[in-house]
């Protein structure tokens, strides 16, 4: 059976995974992703986020700390659970899609929780010299988008698997009974 597919959950998958390519890109290739660097002008608009969040900046870069380059790593294997998710879904309409699906998403939105979380963690030291409007306009609502969108599809998706689950469970039940 050929899985549900949802326009603007398709939409989102496809226009998140190029923008989480295009962060991967300015993680992986700094310095020369960084203002100054030859490659900045693909990523112009980071040279405002690496003063908002330091963790995309020259004070984590000259730290050497390996938190972006990292989450950098994972977010090319969610993209490519992403891909693998609207390929499944749309050109191999395969009923294992959901699954995939919920897997990319789920990452997503974990990964924008440790970013929360680390934050938190360490009394907001990568955006805590900010202030309040900037942190809200800047940091807070784009990545809340990454909160609330994924979590949504979460719940959508978990629910078209605990349905097919339920069905499933019915029809051998049926099978059982004759």
């Amino acid at each position: 059976m050929a899985p549900t597919t949802r326009l603007w959950m398709s939409c989102w998958f496809l226009v998140s995974t190029l923008v989480v390519f295009w962060d991967a890109g300015y993680c992986l290739l700094r310095p020369r992703s960084m203002e100054g660097g030859d490659l900045n002008w693909i990523w112009t608009p980071y040279n405002l986020y690496a003063k908002v969040d330091y963790i995309y900046g020259v004070p984590a870069f000259e730290n050497n700390e390996g938190f972006t380059s990292a989450q950098a790593l994972l977010n090319l294997v969610e993209n490519f659970i992403n891909l693998t998710y609207l390929y499944s879904a749309h050109i191999a309409k395969s009923p294992v899609a959901p699954v995939i699906g919920f897997t990319g998403v789920v990452m997503t939105f974990s990964k924008t929780v440790l970013y929360w979380a680390q934050e938190y963690y360490c009394g907001y030291c990568k955006i805590g010299h900010n202030t309040i409007s900037d942190i809200t306009t800047l940091w807070v609502i784009p990545n809340g988008i990454w909160l609330l969108v994924p979590g949504i599809i979460i719940c959508v998706l978990g629910n078209d698997i605990a349905t097919s689950l339920r069905t499933q469970k019915t029809i051998e039940d049926v099978r059982k009974i004759d």
